[in-house]
């Protein structure tokens, strides 16, 4: 069981986060946005967080923390204010590649006029595949989300959680080896979400991809993440970084898994 003393010292002394080559990396990164008649709002602080490939790390923290905006600075969306964020050892300013990284946000964002298969390969459509491999590699992702036989459908024709399964299989479409999500299943219902869950899981272990997302569910940061970043209120801080080790799958009923939940609880 992991013990809550080990939590409160991980981010400083986890040997195994510090040999392990990062696929992202940020120093000292501060985040302000200007404010109209007022001060700047500062809402990330002197963060400091190395991201090993091919782990699934959980951004967890209340709202307003700036979990999201942490996760734009990492896409290149945005630009800290002071500091460095180094994507697979670029700078995001330099950074090329962004066909590697996957963006999953907390909306679907699906074309309502485009079917499912379209709406895929809206992701691939900028680059210069011909059409019929465009297709083709869109179906192979709804399949990865267990969407086979919905390529045809409409927006309008699918539930909540399978718009949210078009929604990823867009994000795998470019393969990409980093993927963000942005509490892309906190309006799904708790069996469609807990499936979500166990796809997500099998993709990124079958492509070793790198996962960072954010939530304000404990729950949903221990059954998933390797590591869970704990933001307090803002300007968001690193307040702990809590490596979890218990065995996939893990259901929150278990004891172990529950010991846990409570123990972040506590720290949220």
């Amino acid at each position: 069981m992991t013990d809550l003393s080990d939590i409160h010292h991980a981010h400083r002394t986890s040997p195994s986060l510090q040999a392990t080559p990062a696929a992202i990396s940020l120093r000292n990164v501060s985040k302000r946005f200007a404010r109209r008649n007022d001060a700047p709002l500062h809402v990330l602080d002197e963060i400091n967080l190395d991201i090993p490939h091919g782990q699934v790390v959980a951004i967890l923290g209340a709202s307003g923390c700036g979990k999201s905006t942490l996760l734009n600075l990492i896409a290149g969306l945005a630009h800290p204010d002071e500091g460095a964020i180094l994507v697979e050892g670029a700078s995001t300013a330099a950074y090329t590649d962004w066909r590697a990284v996957g963006y999953l946000f907390q909306d679907d964002r699906l074309l309502p006029w485009r079917t499912a298969r379209d709406n895929v390969c809206f992701g691939l459509e900028a680059g210069t595949l011909p059409r019929s491999q465009r297709q083709t590699r869109a179906l192979q992702a709804l399949v990865a989300v267990g969407l086979t036989g919905f390529e045809k459908a409409y927006p309008h024709e699918l539930s909540g959680g399978m718009r949210s399964r078009v929604a990823l299989a867009r994000s795998l479409v470019n393969e990409p080896r980093i993927l963000l999500l942005d509490e892309p299943f906190s309006k799904l219902d708790p069996g469609t979400r807990a499936q979500m869950h166990a796809e997500l899981l099998a993709i990124q272990a079958s492509r070793n991809m790198t996962v960072v997302f954010v939530t304000h569910d404990v729950e949903e940061a221990i059954v998933l993440a390797d590591q869970v970043v704990i933001l307090q209120p803002r300007p968001g801080r690193i307040r702990e970084i809590a490596p979890v080790t218990l065995a996939r799958p893990r259901v929150p009923a278990q004891v172990e898994v529950a010991e846990l939940i409570r123990q972040l609880r506590v720290l949220v």
